[in-house]
């Protein structure tokens, strides 16, 4: 059963994206808040931690990483329930052994409800390989302008565990200087949940077509060659490849997808030449330098809170110009 999160997602008004004092001493001073869950009231049933952490230890990992997103991320957000989980899928980046970024829509409470964990699957271009890297994290910060029409779509992700040194950090775009531009293409990777690949283990790329950069909006990509390709719901999060003079850089991580692309069936993701809109990181990078130095020197501002603190009143009945490209599943 697919749980319904489709929302309103473009805002002609963004939020303006200040540079602020890498020594902020609290989240509210990086226009960030904490959207994890608190790890004392977190459920432990059925949480698989992966390869045991061994500190200074090297892991044997597969040697079926793709090299052009070495340090591409599966995501699952577990909602836990009495009898059952609830999951939503997502994808992410590692941007250096204990940090994810992902799309802040994936992290953020849902109707209300607050997940249990994120469950982090890294080191393999296939999820079904014996010697995928797992983590767990409990700790996410969202950025506070972050809203249902997508603005500021922008999370960091800590892990409890640091990554081996085998998973090498992707580079981002440095602040105020995109690598994308309209008429140039990038590549796009995700492991499909919906779609007509839908349930594909292996990790797919597809190069898209730039065609608007928004600042600090949207980067707008499509098929090249108008055909029914791209990424879909289920890979929020995952990451925009560019590649510059030979050097590779990630350029946005995916928010949405246009309205619309459902066939007869309601299957998502099925029109020829869909748009498919990515957060930018050039317009983030500050901020994502705060969080990471604000919570590596003060974790317990990062912390989750309790739940009651998560509360979410009804999203805003108004049409809906988009859909998230996130999706949750009963099961597994």
């Amino acid at each position: 059963m697919t749980r319904s999160l489709i929302t309103s997602m473009l805002s002609v008004a963004m939020t303006a994206v200040l540079s602020t004092s890498a020594m902020a001493s609290d989240l509210a001073n990086i226009r960030a808040s904490a959207c994890g869950t608190d790890p004392a009231k977190a459920s432990r049933v059925g949480m698989p931690t992966g390869a045991l952490f061994v500190r200074g230890k090297n892991f044997e990992h597969a040697t079926q990483v793709d090299e052009d997103f070495p340090a591409m991320v599966k995501l699952k957000m577990i909602y836990q329930h009495d009898g059952y989980a609830e999951i939503e899928h997502c994808g992410g980046t590692v941007i250096d052994s204990r940090h994810v970024v992902t799309a802040a829509h994936c992290v953020k409470p849902k109707d209300g409800a607050q997940w249990d964990r994120i469950e982090i699957v890294t080191g393999d271009a296939s999820l079904e390989s014996e010697k995928v890297i797992r983590r767990t994290s409990h700790t996410a910060i969202c950025h506070a302008g972050a809203d249902s029409f997508l603005a500021n779509d922008i999370a960091i992700i800590k892990l409890q565990e640091p990554l081996p040194k085998e998973i090498v950090p992707a580079k981002i775009d440095d602040y105020r200087r995109p690598t994308v531009s309209p008429g140039g293409i990038a590549i796009a990777a995700g492991w499909p949940v919906t779609g007509d690949r839908a349930g594909e283990t292996y990790l797919k790329k597809v190069p898209l077509s730039v065609s608007d950069v928004e600042w600090p909006g949207f980067i707008t990509v499509t098929s090249p060659f108008g055909r029914m390709e791209g990424v879909c719901q289920g890979e929020s999060g995952g990451p925009l490849l560019t590649t510059t003079n030979g050097h590779r850089s990630i350029a946005g991580v995916l928010s949405g997808i246009q309205q619309g692309t459902n066939n007869a069936s309601g299957e998502p993701c099925m029109m020829a030449g869909y748009d498919m809109y990515y957060t930018p990181i050039a317009a983030y990078r500050d901020w994502i330098e705060n969080v990471v130095q604000l919570c590596s020197s003060n974790p317990d501002e990062c912390r989750g809170k309790s739940e009651s603190s998560f509360f979410m009143s009804n999203a805003p009945s108004f049409q809906t110009l988009g859909r998230l490209a996130s999706v949750g599943r009963f099961g597994q």
